[in-house]
């Protein structure tokens, strides 16, 4: 059996399943179950059909992970206290048997357009591709790592670096220090780089790269996980595990493959101890962000990861942190909101297509060319809730965009033709992944983004702008350092006693 078939067979199974695993989540959300166990169904199908296959895995997951886990979300609420079950159930209060029905049916006609678009899509003969050259000039610099690379990365690494107080402080107040060169330079994709670069020397046939390479990102997963950050190891381990599959998603299942599989079963307490301490950690950042000595943020810090203390909330509340990290994971109030319109303020008048081109200049450009305009990380609190806030962590998500663009209705069309245009042209794409390992994380990221986020006023600032002037930035000063230091080489003197 391939991997592929093998995760085809995982989502036909965990689909029939849910009847018999939640009964009690059946019994409440009927129409919402039977639309779960129908998209388990065609995630089956557009991975044992190959078609668009990286796509494919990257809607799957999303699926899986925000859609498909909810029966389970609550398997830890027995344990918890009065007081924790209340704060459970007030921050789920939105979830209810019909708003949940209309957003299953609805997930479920787009993946059934996505999959009809695909099927009647003629590919196009597959051409001789090479990668753009930015993409292929960056595969070699990081394959190759030199000391020229590695100096510019840690340069770079220390430049961009913002401490986590001075992050929270933003979110809570809009006020920080500037960033450097504009925020232009997001060092997290160059690490991640480095980390798809080895992931395609393990290849067969690929010529090996240094294990070092992994380093980078490890670090950033550390810092990210001690700034509050939940999901910083978990992206990893993610990115990691969805890239491989690609990678070997033809490949028979071998003794090595298990081996891997069971790496990464064995490594899931760490990434969900990394996620309970940045829980932890988060509240106080957040409350001591304006605190003039950060050591005494640190020390709070390291007091809350002393597992071995009896009285640390960490073990106390494990269940808790358990459930908050379940419903943190399956975030679906964004959707609920959207497709049943529990709006307060109208969504079209601020969340349109002008207003959305808007708010993109605004985040690439220095200062506001277009002024009082509200950004899109406050945008929803204005709409749902109508309250003014300075950050907001709301994924509206593609279906919610689909949905506040074209309707109920329409959105399947949209899709179908979607889907066809991907059809047509992926062939060449899903080779370029293979071959070129920065292309493959540009394509992942651009995708998930879309997908988890919706908004143009993201993706195309974060996940297209960022990340090639990210590798155009690491370009540039690597051709300078080799100028430099071959410069250095012909201004050496000759030594003593030289003719």
């Amino acid at each position: 059996m391939t991997i592929r078939a093998l995760l085809a067979a995982f989502f036909l199974l965990y689909g029939l399943l849910i009847p018999v695993a939640a009964p009690a989540f059946m019994e409440a959300n009927f129409f919402a179950t039977q639309a779960m166990m129908g998209s388990c169904l065609v995630i089956s199908v557009l991975l044992w059909s190959g078609r668009a296959l990286l796509l494919n895995i990257l809607i799957a997951f999303y699926v899986f992970k925000v859609y498909l886990t909810r029966p389970y979300v609550d398997v830890f609420l027995p344990k918890l206290n009065s007081g924790q079950m209340d704060y459970i159930n007030f921050n789920n209060a939105y979830f209810n048997p019909s708003d949940a029905a209309v957003v299953y049916l609805s997930l479920l006609s787009l993946l059934l357009a996505w999959l009809f678009g695909l099927l009647i899509a003629q590919p196009k003969k597959t051409r001789v591709v090479t990668p753009p050259w930015i993409f292929r000039r960056m595969d070699q610099i990081v394959s190759t790592a030199n000391f020229r690379f590695w100096l510019v990365l840690i340069l770079l690494g220390v430049l961009t670096y913002t401490p986590s107080t001075e992050v929270w402080q933003w979110r809570s107040t809009g006020e920080g220090s500037p960033l450097f060169a504009f925020g232009l330079l997001n060092m997290e994709i160059i690490y991640f780089a480095c980390l798809a670069v080895f992931l395609v020397s393990l290849q067969p046939g690929v010529r090996k790269a240094s294990p070092i390479l992994v380093v980078p990102i490890l670090v950033s997963a550390v810092l990210g996980t001690a700034g509050g950050g939940r999901g910083a190891l978990f992206n990893v381990m993610i990115f990691t595990f969805l890239y491989w599959i690609y990678l070997n998603s033809g490949k028979r299942i071998g003794t090595r493959d298990l081996k891997r599989i069971i790496v990464l079963i064995l490594l899931l307490p760490i990434v969900i101890f990394s996620g309970l301490s940045a829980q932890l950690i988060s509240p106080l950042l957040r409350t001591g962000a304006g605190v003039a000595d950060p050591g005494i943020i640190w020390g709070e810090i390291l007091a809350s990861l002393d597992v071995f203390n009896p009285d640390n909330p960490l073990v106390t509340t494990v269940y808790f942190g358990l459930t908050e990290l379940l419903h943190r994971v399956s975030s679906l109030q964004a959707q609920f909101l959207i497709m049943n319109d529990h709006f307060i303020n109208i969504p079209w008048e601020s969340y349109n297509p002008l207003q959305s081109m808007m708010r993109t200049i605004n985040d690439l450009v220095p200062g506001e060319l277009f002024p009082n305009m509200l950004g899109i990380n406050q945008l929803f609190h204005h709409i749902y809730f109508n309250e003014g806030v300075t950050y907001s962590s709301h994924m509206w998500s593609i279906q919610g965009t689909l949905y506040l663009y074209f309707g109920l209705w329409l959105s399947p069309v949209i899709v179908v033709l979607m889907a066809y245009a991907v059809g047509r042209y992926y062939p060449q794409w899903g080779h370029l992944a293979k071959i070129s390992p920065t292309f493959a994380l540009f394509l992942i990221f651009l995708v998930n983004d879309l997908i988890e986020n919706g908004t143009f006023e993201r993706v195309i600032p974060v996940d297209v702008v960022r990340p090639l002037t990210s590798f155009l930035g690491v370009i540039l000063l690597v051709k300078l350092a080799d100028m430099l230091f071959a410069a250095t080489r012909r201004l050496k003197p000759a030594p003593l006693g030289a003719s």
